[in-house]
């Protein structure tokens, strides 16, 4: 049976605001109410992220669809040259684009700006790619090196230094709080989060 993805709905944890160097406020603390889904298959971690995150937008999508759409096949899943073509389809309409940048690799002061920005600004949920194996919640439980997975972040609170994440890997998966310098750690490199951002 296919999940059906649900509205994300903007809940802010604290009223405390801060200014940014690029002129915006953004809210110390933030997370979106998440209607979650599990993958379909161990190899749809990308469709169940990217449904998720495109529910943030208003947009209902079955992972299966995009699985096609997104040449998602075993045992390896799906490529992000593939991916974020697709979601882009999906939100050119409503003025926004997802890229794939590199500069939050080990680095949680940009991962925390850029997850702050898409949840606490645009009120959208990014994707991010990360080495499934080196998950804190997965240590010891997953066999193999460098195993890619893509997990979606849907809250963020500066003060604590986290990231709230939803993983939607069925055994271990679920919501997880964990600190942005952890998860900084363990982004894939060259194009570690489909990040969101709003065309001119």
């Amino acid at each position: 049976m296919a999940a059906t993805v649900g509205a994300l709905c903007f809940t802010p944890l604290s009223p405390a605001y801060a200014a940014t160097p690029d002129g915006f406020v953004r809210p110390l603390k933030y997370q979106l109410s998440l209607d979650a889904q599990r993958q379909q298959t161990n190899y749809f971690c990308v469709p169940a992220s990217s449904a998720m995150s495109l529910s943030s937008f208003g947009i209902t999508v079955s992972q299966s669809i995009l699985a096609k759409k997104m040449k998602t096949h075993p045992p390896y899943g799906t490529e992000g040259v593939d991916a974020v073509p697709v979601i882009n389809a999906y939100v050119k309409s409503l003025g926004y684009k997802f890229t794939m940048p590199t500069d939050a690799d080990g680095n949680p002061a940009v991962l925390m700006k850029r997850v702050s920005k898409d949840i606490g600004e645009l009120h959208r949920a990014p994707v991010l790619t990360v080495w499934m194996d080196q998950l804190p919640w997965n240590k010891g439980k997953i066999k193999g090196t460098e195993i890619g997975h893509a997990i979606l972040a849907y809250g963020y609170d500066k003060v604590a230094g986290t990231i709230t994440v939803y993983d939607p890997w069925k055994p271990t998966g679920g919501t997880h709080t964990i600190s942005a310098s952890a998860l900084a750690r363990v982004l894939q490199p060259a194009g570690n989060m489909y990040y969101v951002t709003k065309l001119p």
